[in-house]
This record gives structure tokens, C-alpha cells and sequence, in this order.
């Protein structure tokens, strides 16, 4: 059995603006983490901060967002490899997935849910 994960990619935290600001604080005071660039994403408002130029943090904004469950933690995010095996293994376990293709960042990201129904975010990078 093959390892296709390489490292976490980001974390991405969901809440509404002002819980945003607080939180783009925090990381910057604490981690040094620095607002930077973010890819148009439709509607949807938020920051990404950056360790070096590695996004780290993503921020969505939602302002009907109550902090349920784990706080305001949204997702894992995965960089990976071998886009086609990951695909089999997850129709082969008939693990529904939604793939988007970023063409911005040359990755296709695949969103699915882990059993404990937390949204994962798989990212394979694709040739420009």
C-alpha cells in the first residue's frame, strides 16, 4: 500500500469578519503568519496568511457562522500526489468526493468527508 499524502497544505478556518480579524491577530502576533495572496474564489470573501510563501491559514468569512461543533475549524487541507490512485481508492470505498480544478494554481483539489464528517481537501498539482 502506497503513501499518496506528502504534508498538511493549510487549515482553513470559517467564521464571520470581525471573529476574522481577531484571528488574522492572533496568528501574526503568535506565529509571525502575514496576509498574501488569494486566488478569486466567486463570492466568497477571506485572507490567506503565509509562512514564508507557504499559505498556512486560509480564512473564509461567513457571517452566519456560530462557532458550532469544534469552534470555527472548517477543513484539512492535504497536498498530495498520484491525482488517479486516490481517485480509485475513494470510488473503490464508494467515498463520494467533489473535484474542482484551480487552473489559477495548476492543482485539482478534491473535497470529501471523513467519517467524523469533517471536510477534507485533497490538492494534487497538475502540469501548467
Amino acid at each position: 500500500m502506497s503513501d499518496n499524502t506528502t504534508f498538511i497544505h493549510h487549515v482553513g478556518i470559517t467564521a464571520p469578519p470581525e471573529v476574522l480579524m481577531e484571528v488574522m491577530t492572533f496568528y501574526d502576533r503568535i506565529l509571525g503568519l502575514k496576509p498574501g495572496f488569494r486566488p478569486k474564489f466567486g463570492d466568497l470573501k477571506g485572507h490567506w496568511l503565509y509562512s514564508g510563501e507557504n499559505p498556512i491559514v486560509h480564512l473564509l468569512e461567513d457571517s452566519n457562522r456560530e462557532g458550532k461543533k469544534s469552534g470555527y475549524f472548517d477543513h484539512l487541507a492535504l497536498r498530495c500526489t498520484d491525482l488517479n490512485d486516490v481517485i480509485s481508492k475513494l470510488q473503490e470505498h464508494g467515498i463520494k468526493y467533489r473535484q474542482f480544478e484551480m487552473q489559477e494554481l495548476n492543482q485539482i483539489q478534491l473535497f470529501l468527508k471523513d467519517p467524523s464528517g469533517t471536510l477534507v481537501e485533497l490538492n494534487f498539482e497538475v502540469s501548467a
